[in-house]
């Protein structure tokens, strides 16, 4: 966060009031407030990225990649947190789109920039359990844990590869964790009772 403060982010009065509609979830509001501030701000890079973000849920995927691009070219090189959250919005677009491989390339420029959000990681890692790379897969979710000892997510992302690969007992150690770390939640259980189907203990 350290390097956020000598970063000037837009101040002008349309993108101001885009915030405060997308803060308050008028999506068309904000659009027309955005819009406006790059008739006077064409070098706006951020309202770009809003622009892309309400265009994503808006599942109009083509205006979202073209605002995306934009945003990309025109934020400083510096902010690598808004960079981050316009190459993790863009991923979205792609998966969207089935597009995996630039999803992948995506999250990946995500991570460059802000290497210690363990969310991308989980994003990515979701990606790879779906091609079945259990093990690029395993790389991020270690990554998440790494970066928060107490982040169930991580540990359950281990054990559900476990279980697709049938290695039962390894995943009933790692949900076994997140039921310590977590008790409350009831996930690791309904996963480890698969586990325990898997080794015919019923």
């Amino acid at each position: 966060a350290s390097m956020a403060q000598n970063i000037k982010r837009p101040d002008s009065y349309n993108y101001q009031r885009g915030v405060e509609a997308m803060q308050n979830g008028n999506t068309e509001e904000s659009l027309e407030f955005f819009n406006k501030d790059l008739q006077e701000n064409p070098k706006n890079g951020y309202s770009y990225a809003w622009i892309a973000i309400i265009r994503m849920y808006e599942e109009e995927y083509g205006p979202a990649l073209s605002a995306a691009e934009m945003a990309l070219k025109l934020i400083p090189k510096k902010d690598v947190e808004w960079l981050a959250v316009v190459f993790s919005t863009r991923t979205d677009v792609y998966l969207n789109l089935e597009d995996t491989v630039s999803a992948i390339a995506d999250l990946t420029s995500a991570i460059r920039c802000t290497p210690n959000d363990a969310n991308i990681y989980e994003k990515r890692a979701q990606i790879y359990y779906e091609q079945e790379k259990y093990d690029l897969s395993d790389a991020d979710y270690k990554k998440m844990i790494e970066i928060d000892k107490g982040e169930t997510m991580g540990y359950m992302g281990l054990g559900r590869n476990a279980n697709a690969q049938e290695r039962w007992t390894d995943a009933i150690k790692q949900f076994d964790y997140v039921a310590k770390l977590a008790s409350d939640y009831s996930q690791p259980y309904t996963f480890r009772a698969e586990s325990y189907i898997g080794l015919e203990k019923w």
